[in-house]
Parts: C-alpha cells; structure tokens; sequence
C-alpha cells in the first residue's frame, strides 16, 4: 500500500492520506477531520483619509479571525492587492498608490488561519470610493506625461523658492500616486527596506510611514550634524549622508580674517535600527582648508560662513568603494571602502586625471556614481564652464577613466534639445535595464514658461519616458534635486493589472 501511494503527486497523495484517516476515525467512532469554515464579512467600508487624498482605508469586521487583503481597481489606473492583514476579527486595510479624483472599486478576501495565503482566500463582499483633489501647490502645477517609464514608481521631490514644497511617487505613465505636502525646504527622500521614507525638511532627518506618521526625527546641529543634499540607503539598512559643521580659523597669514568661518563637510551613518549615528570621514581631514590651492572663495551663507567642499552625493561603488560628488571643488572623489583612504580625485584640483578633450569636464556635477563597468556617470550641471567648453547648459555624462593613461572620456551624454540650464539640483541614474533616467532640475522664475523635465533614455538617446512640469502661476525659482527609480511598493502592495 505504501508503495503504492509513493506512486501518486504530491498533492494527490496528501488527500488521499487524509481520507483514508478519516475513514479510519469514522470506524473507530472518531469525529472526522472538517476544514475550518472560513469567517464572513459582517460589516465593510471605505473611506479615502482627510489628511491625504491618496490615501483610503477599508474597514472589515468578521464573524471570526481570519487574514484579510483587498483587491482595487480602476480600468486606467490599474488594479493591485494589499498586503495579507494579520488574523484577527477586526481589519484597517490602508490603500494606497491611488490616482487623484478617481473611483475605485474593491473587492474584500478572507483566508481562514494564520498561515493562510492569498491562495487560501474566498471572495467577499466590496464596493467603491472617489479619491480627492491634490492640494496646493500640486493642484497648480501642469503635468504633461509622454510614453511609459520602465519604473514602476519614480520618487522626487520639489522646492518653490521658500515657499513649501512636497515629496511626490508617480506611476510608469506619470501620474501622481502618493506624496507629502507642505513640506518646508524638502531635501532628499529615500525608501528603506520596512518601506518608510526617510527625507530632510530644513536640514532635520525625519523618517515617516507610508501614511505619514513620524516614526523618528533628528534635529540638525545635534548628533547628526548638519544633514543636506543625499541619503544613501547601504546594503545592511543603514543610510550614508553628508553633513557638515561649522569650522573657525585665523586666515591671516593668506590675506582673510582672524576669525574666517567655514562650513566643512564630513560624512555619518544613520542606522534606524538602533538610532546610533557615527561620522566615518572629514573632508578636513582629507585636504587642508588653511592651504588656498585646497579651496576657492566659496560662496558666503546667511550665517557668515563660507560653503567649501559642498558635498552634494554619496554613492557605494562596485568594489565598496564610495563615490562622493564634490561641488565646491567641481570634483568626484573614490574613497576606500574603509573611508581611510582618497583612490583617486577626479577633475578639480590634483586631479588624477586628465582630459583630451576639454568638452568632456564637468561643472558643479551632482549624483556622481561608479558603474559595474568603472565607468562614472554623473549629472553636469554646467556651473561656470567656461564659453570655449560650450557654455551654459546641463546634461547626463558618462565617462571612462584610465587609470593607466591617467585620462577621462567621455563615451556617452544625454542633452535635452533645446539645451536646458540648471544650476543646482539635477540628477543621472542608470536602471538596471541600462536606461538612464534623468532629472533636468532648477528653472528661474523669470523662465515662467520653461517646464522642469524628468526623462527616461534608452542606450542609444530615444526618449522612452518624459515629464514635464509647468508652475507658471508662481514667480519663483523652481527646483527637483533628484528623481529616482527603484520603488516597487508603498506599501507592500502587488500590482496585479499596471495602468493603461
């Protein structure tokens, strides 16, 4: 008999074991052995929240404990399944990656047991909701999408002057799915892996659930120094970022001040997991701030401090190595995966490198990043380069470094046509598909009809992806400092139809 049985699937021979013993309780007077009634939905609704307009919740109330999730959609936006609930009678689903003023329709499931899958699950009852309208200043601002972006979700951000600005995901056709307004000075925003998003507002590091709600916050000057410009999520959770201090010396002997006030970056590690954060590397340690060859003018801060280094990118290279973008120097720095160590100095002073041909020098560079290849790719703003190397304009660089011949190359560029000029911000990343997604940042607000572009390039420079972004109600500069690629979820949720 038993070798018989070893004859049938898996699957089948399962069954079969559990009719036979249940055949065998019956004779022996046994009760027999009944799967668990899966619980009914006694109550449901939906209800999109008042602090977000992206955001709903669907309430369920059960005859029983049991794993709920919710399948929603919406015939363009798309349709998704939330995360399996935990066991329980009572259930808030929050639902997320909504379209703005769109109605969507849902269906509830339930799966009986805590180890119940969605494969487990039976149909329940559903229903529908209407999301709001963006609220200011995305309700003003005119969006145009073109194609569709390989990226399931592109996370950026955006900055009015002083006014406040938000944090934004778009979906693969540009559409608006999740944000976070009213955001004063928003710097950099990143995903960790539990899904909370981690972004500076005034230079405070500040992470934050997918619904909003601050989960930590650190205030600037104190542990974290003074944060700016990047979070770099590592491998192991942590997050690199740059951030500065405030460093006083006598300039005297060079023609300054007794008393010359610099602001000096340096690099620390935050780790979420244990609220500890470590400064590994000093730019002043580094290179010499006293010494002029080592530093220009700078430029002069509300404070009385003059900007130096102005490191505006972290990046972990294909070796551990960290690649860091050194504004103020016009420079792209390797470290030793110790942070001991420089490798090489890229263009700037005591460069490594030289380059045949001067067009391929880049000026107040941001998101410089080593490729698999050793390539490094890079955002060129164009920051003071001089007419005889083209002027002022701003574009995606790729360049190759020989370290033997000691030279940089470039062996690919991406420029809009016509030629778009940012000054700060900006951003280059290549996808894993080998596209490289490009984010043209900062307009001034006498530019009123000139849009801010996001676009996705394949190898060979065709547009397969581009927002544009209008703000020509208000007279302000105008800026996005990145645009990134790489978020699947908010929330852990599957897409089960992508948009139309």
């Amino acid at each position: 008999m038993q070798n018989r049985l070893r004859s049938f699937p898996a699957a089948l021979r399962a069954r079969l074991i559990l009719g036979l013993l249940a055949a065998a309780g019956a004779l022996l007077g046994a009760p027999a052995l009944v799967a668990a009634p899966i619980p009914e939905v006694a109550r449901h609704g939906a209800a999109v929240s008042a602090a977000n307009a992206l955001v709903a919740e669907v309430r369920v109330s059960l005859t029983g404990a049991a794993r709920v999730f919710v399948e929603y959609d919406n015939p363009q936006a798309g349709r998704y399944r939330t995360a399996l609930s935990d066991p329980g009678a009572e259930h808030v689903i929050p639902i997320v990656r909504l379209r703005p003023q769109t109605t969507y329709d849902y269906t509830i499931f339930v799966a009986a047991g805590s180890s119940a899958s969605e494969r487990d699950a039976a149909a329940g009852p559903g229903g529908s909701f209407t999301t709001g309208a963006l609220p200011p200043p995305l309700a003003d601002l005119q969006v145009t999408a073109y194609g569709r972006s390989s990226q399931p979700l592109i996370l950026s951000n955006y900055r009015r002057g002083d006014l406040p600005g938000y944090f934004v995901l778009w979906d693969e056709t540009g559409a608006t799915v999740w944000y976070r307004a009213g955001v004063a000075q928003p710097g950099p925003i990143a995903q960790l892996a539990n899904g909370n998003f981690i972004f500076l507002e005034r230079a405070n590091l500040i992470e934050i659930t997918p619904l909003g709600e601050v989960v930590n916050r650190f205030e600037r000057d104190g542990e974290a120094g003074i944060p700016h410009h990047e979070l770099s999520v590592l491998d192991d959770g942590r997050v690199l970022y740059p951030s500065s201090e405030i460093y006083v010396f006598d300039d005297s002997a060079n023609g300054g001040a007794e008393d010359t006030t610099f602001r000096v970056d340096n690099l620390r590690v935050w780790d979420p997991a244990s609220g500890r954060i470590e400064q590994v590397w000093d730019a002043k340690e580094a290179w010499d701030v006293r010494d002029p060859d080592q530093r220009r003018p700078g430029r002069l801060r509300d404070d009385g401090s003059f900007s130096w280094t102005h490191v505006n990118s972290v990046r972990v290279g294909p070796r551990g190595n960290v690649i860091v973008s050194v504004r103020g120097r016009h420079q792209v720095i390797s470290l030793s995966p110790d942070l001991r160590t420089i490798e090489w100095q890229l263009s700037g002073p005591d460069s490594d490198f030289e380059f045949p041909n001067p067009r391929d020098r880049f000026y107040g560079q941001h998101t410089a990043a080593q490729l698999a290849n050793g390539n490094v790719l890079l955002f060129d703003n164009g920051l003071l380069r001089p007419d005889a190397e083209g002027g002022r304009y701003s574009r995606a660089l790729e360049l190759r470094l020989d370290a033997v011949a000691g030279t940089a190359v470039k062996v690919w560029e991406y420029r809009l046509i016509p030629d778009l000029y940012s000054a700060r911000g900006g951003s280059a990343y290549r996808l894993g598909n080998g596209n490289t997604l490009i984010n043209f940042s900062s307009v001034p607000a006498r530019l009123r009809d000139v849009p801010m572009t996001v676009v996705e390039v394949d190898a060979a420079g065709n547009e397969v992806f581009r927002v544009d972004t209008l703000d020509a109600l208000r007279p302000v500069d105008r800026s996005r400092g990145r645009a990134t690629g790489g978020t699947r979820a908010i929330m852990g949720e599957t897409m089960l139809r992508p948009p139309a």
